[in-house]
């Protein structure tokens, strides 16, 4: 009797062990080790309080993220939530490989917590495949070198599109330092698609095949190729990243604007402190369509999670509102939920440029759209259009003939 009794309390033990021991889960993030360690570490230590049930394992992923997601998910040992942007969502949703996040929490609570645009930018097929996470506006705010404003005789910040571009000669011409540096094909997109958009032309017609080789199209590109070849813009803007090269002129008194999200000014502040201290900040000039374009990254949940409601729960805790204006506290940040348009810290008046460029745009994510969605094979597709606008600037191709071959191409690759 006493060895029944005994074998019966420890098989409740160790079955009380069993149910009591946490279920771990895997978050993979991208390029934010070792800068934000801090603001993860800490948000998952909150999580795992608040959710004892569920460990958190973290992983840092740079260059290989995407590689090592698809190598994960062939191999069968896929992480349970990965931090993506719109394009990258797009695609692995169109593949198969995400699991649609309002099947596992209700469309209500996503609708609530987030802007409607945020939640368009990660849905495919009427359904929706990420929490939408972090964003940024291309156009942002304006910066400029007030110093450099002067000597090029010029008394305001441009005010559209067209004005940068003239401004962006003036400067030249009159100062020997560059104006502006445009987006013209950042590695991995196909950043110009987005002037199409902010001047109102479109990608794509209503058929959804790619029609951005209008004559209104070409024109517009014209106006940078003109640009490029006068002279008026750095070369390595067709080889590097603009932001990259913009604020890296910048710091050295080279380029007087930039145009893009505040946080141009935090690597400013790092570089040059006595730039810093000058820097005009306002509001961005937009194209003829009168909008903002941006991107957006989001935590999505694989097919091959094995613990999709624990995943869920954690994308959920890491994108909610509290969340992301703590980390826009840390990074000036966009968030992508509805109650941040009202929180006081974007309301915050104050001479610091940071502050100053957190306060125009930080409530504005409302507004990230990238302007058009991206196609199935979009890294095919978007070197192609990359290659073309790359043969106009260098005289290769007419601008007119150069989106006319990229259409081509795309509409006869196009997935």
């Amino acid at each position: 009797m006493k060895k029944a009794a005994l074998a019966l309390s420890l098989a409740l033990a160790a079955s009380t062990a069993f149910a009591q021991k946490p279920v771990e889960i895997t978050f993979w993030s991208w390029y934010l080790s070792p800068k934000f360690d801090a603001y993860i570490k800490d948000s998952i230590a909150a999580f795992e309080k608040a959710n004892p049930t569920i460990k958190v394992k973290w992983f840092d992923k740079q260059d290989s993220l995407v590689q090592d997601f698809l190598s994960s998910v062939n191999l069968g040992n896929a992480p349970d939530v990965v931090n993506l942007n719109i394009d990258e969502t797009a695609k692995a949703a169109q593949n198969g490989f995400l699991r649609p996040v309002d099947s596992l929490v209700s469309k209500a609570s996503l609708t609530s917590t987030f802007y409607p645009q945020s939640i368009a930018n990660f849905s495919t097929g009427g359904k929706v495949y990420g929490f939408p996470w972090y964003g940024w506006l291309n156009e942002g705010v304006l910066l400029y070198n007030p110093d450099l404003f002067k000597k090029a005789g010029l008394s305001r910040a441009p005010r559209t599109m067209t004005e940068l571009l003239s401004y962006a000669k003036t400067i030249k011409d009159k100062t020997g330092a560059y104006g502006y540096v445009p987006a013209y094909k950042d590695p991995n997109t196909a950043s110009f698609l987005g002037y199409f958009y902010s001047e109102g032309l479109p990608v794509y017609d209503k058929a959804g095949k790619a029609a951005f080789n209008t004559a209104a199209h070409a024109a517009l590109l014209q106006q940078y190729v003109n640009l490029y070849k006068g002279g008026y813009v750095p070369e390595d803007a067709i080889r590097r990243e603009a932001f990259q090269v913009a604020t890296e002129l910048y710091a050295q008194g080279k380029v007087a604007m930039v145009v893009g999200g505040p946080q141009a000014l935090n690597r400013l502040k790092d570089n040059n402190p006595g730039l810093y201290k000058s820097v005009v900040v306002t509001e961005a000039p937009l194209g003829k369509a009168g909008v903002q374009t941006g991107g957006s990254m989001d935590l999505v949940i694989p097919t091959a999670s094995k613990h999709p409601a624990e995943a869920a729960k954690f994308a959920a805790f890491m994108t909610n509102n509290v969340n992301q204006m703590k980390f826009a506290r840390i990074v000036p940040i966009v968030p992508t939920t509805r109650a941040a348009q009202n929180d006081a810290y974007f309301k915050q008046a104050g001479t610091d440029a940071i502050a100053r460029a957190t306060s125009l745009v930080g409530a504005s994510g409302r507004y990230i759209n990238p302007g058009y969605k991206a196609p199935k094979n979009s890294d095919d597709l978007y070197k192609n259009f990359n290659d073309n606008i790359e043969a106009a600037l260098l005289g290769r191709k007419t601008a007119q003939q150069a989106l006319n071959d990229s259409v081509a191409y795309w509409n006869a690759n196009m997935k």
